[in-house]
């Protein structure tokens, strides 16, 4: 079988109708060729020794091929067997696999290479078990508070930022045990300021991330607050738009608008990059010393700060 005809082959749907079927036509246009270990691969082509494990690959994960046979996907379902997670990865030649996306946070395992999907999977389903507290406290958060920011979560986003009210956020970040840390108010109210301070001394590390907040904000409706404010993002009827760009979504600024004015008389709302920019212009485009511009709000006029 020439390669032309196995393209016709791997093309004809009622021959290649499942995975199964797909690496059988492989094999037997494999069993058919010489192939050294060290031969130079054709770009659209992966080797027999990778066909055989996708093809023998047992336990909780799926393999797919994405837009070329190099582009592979894993599906690796937790010890739990409570969630999925999806590891894309990159034949790039003989025993040489890289990962060019996972929904989890940054690491290590992300930047290295690997030989086989068997090394993968083993790294990624430790590294996966121990990740096994900060998915629970994550998934708390979004099932339980109102999260504004990230638009679409993922475990890949490490912090969330939770509504209060209609002018304050609260944005709390976890870490890969399952702690809370850089708790703090977005368009501070000083009453709610000084709630989150005595909570923080008087938090209770044997409660999670959710029973803590609702300890030191009383959020007793936050179900309620989740399905409205869901709504009105899915309308898209309520959602404020950025003051300086007069836009809600941003190519440069993955999130929504914020009231980052700490003046409780001004409801403007800014995108951090729009305000960032606009406070580093204001000073003859210099960049700030520890990436915090200072300046005035461009809608009150009171004094506003913005991180980079």
């Amino acid at each position: 079988m020439d390669e032309l005809h196995l393209i016709n082959e791997l093309n004809n749907e009622e021959k290649c109708k499942s995975m199964p079927s797909f690496l059988n036509c492989l094999n037997k246009y494999y069993a058919e060729k010489t192939i050294l270990p060290s031969q130079t691969l054709t770009a659209d082509l992966i080797n027999k020794e990778l066909i055989d494990e996708i093809y023998n690959i047992s336990g909780n994960i799926s393999v797919f091929f994405g837009k070329t046979l190099r582009d592979l996907k894993c599906n690796l379902i937790d010890e739990e067997g409570l969630r999925e997670h999806e590891i894309y990865l990159r034949y790039n030649s003989h025993h040489k696999l890289t990962v060019t996306d996972v929904k989890l946070p940054h690491s290590s395992y992300q930047d290295r290479e690997y030989s086989s999907i068997e090394e993968v999977t083993t790294v990624f389903r430790d590294y996966i078990k121990s990740l096994t507290a900060y998915f629970r406290e994550l998934e708390n958060i979004d099932d339980q508070c109102t999260v504004v920011e990230p638009i679409k979560p993922t475990f890949k986003d490490d912090y969330r930022r939770i509504l209060l009210d209609g002018r304050t956020w609260l944005h709390i970040e976890v870490t890969l045990d399952g702690s809370a840390r850089n708790i703090h108010l977005i368009r501070q109210s000083e009453q709610l300021y000084d709630k989150l301070h005595t909570g923080l001394l008087t938090w209770d590390h044997d409660k999670n991330i959710v029973e803590n907040i609702n300890c030191i904000f009383d959020l007793t409706n936050i179900p309620e607050n989740q399905v409205m404010h869901t709504e009105k993002l899915d309308n898209q009827t309520e959602v404020p738009s950025c003051c300086i760009c007069f836009c809600v979504d941003l190519v440069e600024c993955q999130g929504l608008p914020q009231p980052l004015c700490q003046n409780p008389g001004c409801d403007a709302y800014y995108h951090k990059y729009c305000l960032f920019q606009w406070l580093v212009a204001c000073e003859g485009g210099r960049l700030p010393a520890f990436g915090v511009a200072y300046g005035s709000c461009p809608t009150c006029s009171k004094p506003i700060t913005c991180s980079e």
